[in-house]
This record gives structure tokens, sequence and C-alpha cells, in this order.
């Protein structure tokens, strides 16, 4: 067997594969007697077939497939070897490809083209400066977080009437258009939290209310079915229901009375922290919401900066290959109408995808197992309370984690977010960065107006290879190679 590349332009190539008879004879003739053992052939008794019979029946099918599997596994390999990084999958030359009928031919050739990745040169302190956008918590919002707080450690109080503020616990009771009572209607008690009411109405009419009053909710008291079911409890298609209305009786009355703002609070809300007063104290809670949204504004950070790259970096792609495999290769369902309407969105992902599996290599990113453990460990702690000097409690928090773990989709959804954690890292470490606070409400217009334009420009497939940062850490750039051929 002989393999030789003739390049056929900047980013192309096709291979020749020479393949002869004493590739594949050895195995042939083993398969032709593991045949010759099995075949139930009437007037021959089991494991008395000619072999010259079998080779008649059976031999073309063989030959074609040991022909194939010597194609796949070959050129797999030359691609390892040779170090090659391609885009997408070798595709047949159909030009200079032959239609073998395996019967009379011995020795075979092969042309395989291929699309070839370029080199992608990286100079992240050389590129424009990126915006990284602070959140400014600003002193409508700040106080809004106090108040969340003194509530939160205030002091419960029954009042005798319902306030704005208050929330009501209660039996809800299904009831018709004529407000009789729907037999085996909804019936459940409900708590309902009247400042979080969207409609000033509705709060105005669950204001003043003693125990035991009564109040008729209709459809109109909220905005929507979903708001509906969330202050009620109820099911969605209970609240989409004509004509629908329940009775409310008032069982009790919660009033939340904030705690002062004093040396005691402050301690409850940051112990240790030795705050005095209430400048120190805002001071404190301003810094600890900014910091809150540390997630949100790297989402977007990281996303400016994929734009900049995107912009900034040069990349040649063999578009012409691209777009035949796109259309040719096996999962495909595109026609080549489709694909000239998505190529742009094809190729902006490709490249991205060559940046990225750069950076890695380049500053040497890795993910271990160990640290997918660890971070599926401390999502669990946040909610699961466990004894750390219990064996038995520990086992039993190892045994979950265990089974995460065997979630592949889960995995490698962890893998990935891990893995963009530690680019972020890189680009706020290497990448001139231009910090600018900007509001709540304007940095969500923007993240808004980025969200609609990725989701876009999604494209339906994508063009390329594996990450770099698929989970079983692979940097060899393997892919999978379908090419038979038939008889």
């Amino acid at each position: 067997m002989n393999i030789t590349r003739e390049n056929t332009g900047d980013l192309t190539a096709t291979v020749r594969i020479e393949i002869l008879k004493q590739d594949y004879e050895e195995k042939v003739i083993k398969q032709l007697k593991d045949f010759q053992h099995k075949a139930n052939i009437p007037g021959f008794r089991p494991g008395k077939v000619p072999v010259g019979l079998v080779r008649k029946m059976y031999g073309k099918a063989i030959v074609a497939d040991e022909v194939n599997k010597i194609i796949s596994d070959s050129l797999a390999k030359y691609i390892q070897d040779e170090k090659l990084e391609i885009l997408g999958n070798p595709l047949p030359n159909e030009e200079k490809n032959h239609d073998y009928t395996f019967d009379t031919e011995q020795d075979f050739e092969f042309y395989f083209d291929m699309g070839m990745a370029p080199e992608i040169v990286l100079n992240l302190s050389g590129l424009p400066p990126v915006s990284r956008y602070m959140i400014n918590i600003d002193g409508t919002m700040l106080d809004s977080y106090i108040t969340d707080m003194r509530k939160r450690y205030g002091n419960n109080i029954h009042p005798e009437t319902t306030g704005e503020e208050d929330m009501i616990s209660g039996e809800i009771i299904e009831t018709g258009a004529d407000g009789e009572i729907v037999e085996n209607g909804t019936k459940k008690n409900a708590f309902i939290n009247i400042s979080q009411l969207k409609k000033e109405d509705a709060k105005k009419h669950f204001s003043g209310l003693k125990k035991e009053d009564k109040v008729i909710i209709t459809h109109d008291f909220f905005e929507n079915p979903e708001e509906e079911v969330k202050v009620l409890g109820i099911k969605e298609e209970v609240a989409n229901i004509e004509d629908l209305s329940f009775a409310f009786t008032v069982n009790d009355i919660y009033h939340v009375d904030p705690a002062n703002l004093d040396t005691e609070f402050f301690g409850k809300v940051y112990p240790g922290r030795n705050i005095t007063n209430e400048e120190e104290f805002r001071e404190q809670v301003k810094k600890d919401a900014s910091a809150s949204f540390s997630g949100e504004t790297d989402k977007l950070f990281y996303h400016q900066v994929t734009d900049t790259l995107l912009h900034e970096i040069p990349i040649q792609l063999p578009d012409l290959f691209l777009k035949r495999w796109l259309t040719e290769h096996k999962e495909s369902t595109l026609t080549p109408e489709a694909v000239e309407q998505q190529y742009d969105s094809f190729t902006e992902s490709m490249k991205w995808q060559l940046i990225e599996n750069k950076l890695i290599r380049e500053y040497n990113i890795r993910v271990e197992d160990t640290e997918i453990r660890n971070y599926i460990k401390s999502y669990f702690l946040r909610s699961i309370p466990m004894n750390t000097e219990d064996p038995e409690a520990e086992k039993r928090f190892e045994s979950l984690v265990d089974t995460v773990m065997k979630n592949n989709e889960q995995v490698q959804k962890i893998n990935d977010e891990l893995y963009t954690g530690r680019l972020i890292d890189v680009f706020k470490t290497h990448l001139p960065i231009e910090e600018k606070e900007i509001s709540y409400e304007e940095f969500i217009t923007l993240a808004s107006a980025k969200h609609d334009h990725e989701h876009t420009h999604e494209p339906e497939h994508h063009p390329g290879g594996d990450h770099d940062h698929n989970h079983d850490h692979d940097n060899d750039h393997s892919h999978n190679h379908d090419h038979k051929h038939e008889q």
C-alpha cells in the first residue's frame, strides 16, 4: 500500500491511496474460510462447501469490505502521522476515482480531497482594547437591596388589616361564572405576596382585608396566565379556563417589620466584618452587589472578545471544499442553495473554533476530571447540607457525584463552562481592556442585543471538526472517516 499527497491549493490537497492485492488477500482468504465453515448451501454438508464456490458467491463483497477497511484505517493513520489539521472530512474525488466492480480487479487506487486548517497567528496584546462593562449599583438599586435585607432579617407580625406590602394566606375555591362553587374544582391553600402582584388594581383589592374576609379573584387580577399560575399555585390548564374565578377567604395576615439599621443588623448580615455605621454597610452591600453580577458581565465580556478576535484575526478558509463538504458529507441534509445562504454563519462558527483551539493549545488550558467532580460537589453542597465527619454521608455524597459523572451530556456542559472560564481568565490577563461603568438597564440592553444577534446567526450545522476541549481531552485532531465504495 502506498499513500501520497498532492497540494491542490493553499489549503486543499488530494491524497492518493494505492492498494495492492497483497495488502488485503490474506484477510480475504481468512474471511472466505470462515464463510466456508459457516455457509449453509443446499447440496453441500456444513463445512464442505468448495472454497471456489464461496469465493464466487461472496468474494466481491469480502474484497470490497476489506479494501474499505484499509482505506478508512490508512487514511486516518496518515492524517495522524502527518499531523494534518483538516476541516470536515476527506471527500472522494469523483473525477479521478474509478468505478471498481471488485470482481476481476486486483489492485486499486483511490483519491480523496481534503480541506486544511489555516495557521492561526495570535497576538492578544496587540489587539484593540476590548470593552469590559462593570455594572454601577446606583442609589435606587442599592436601596432596594438594603430594603430586601432588612425584611429578611426583620420581625414577622400579624396585623389586623392587610396593606400592599403584606402577605396573606387563605383558602381558594374554584367558582363558575354564576359565583357557585365548581364541583370537583380546584380547592387549595394559597399564600399571596401582595407586593409582588403586577397590577395596581389587584393590590388594592387585597388591601384593607381582615381575617375571614372574602375576595373573588378573577383573571383580571393578573397580567397573564403565567402570573396567575405563579401567584395562586394552580395548574396552567386551570388558569386558561374561561370565566374562571376563585373565592378566597383570608386565614392569616403577615407583615415584616424591617430590621433597624444598627450594629446588630450589620453583624447579622456581615458577621465578623465589624461594620459600625450605615455608610460602611452601604459601601459593603454595593461592593457585594457589583460582584454578584460578575458572571453576567463576564459572559458579555467573553462575547465582546469573540467579536474582536473574529474581526481582527485574518483567517482564510478553503471555501469551495467546505461548501462541497457541507452538501456531500453523510449527515448533510443541506442543498447547495441552503449552504450559500448560511455559509457566512458556518464560517464564523468555524473561525471561532479554530481561534479557540489555538488559544487552548497556546495557553495550555486543560480541565481535569477532578475539577469537574469538584464543580459538581460545590453545586450540591450549596443545596444539600452534609456532615463532613460522617463517613456514610460522605460515601452517599460521592455516589451522587458519580451518578452525575456518568451523564456525558451534563459532564460535557460543565467541561465547556470550565474551559470558558479559563479562556476569560486568559483574556483578562493578556488583552488590552477598557473598563466601562454602566447602569444595570444599559447592561441588560447590551446583553439582550448580543443574545438576539447570536440567535439570528446561529448555524444549523457546524462545519468543523471537534473542539480541543471535548471531555476526552484529545489534541490529536482525529476524525472519523467513512469512505465506502459500493460494489
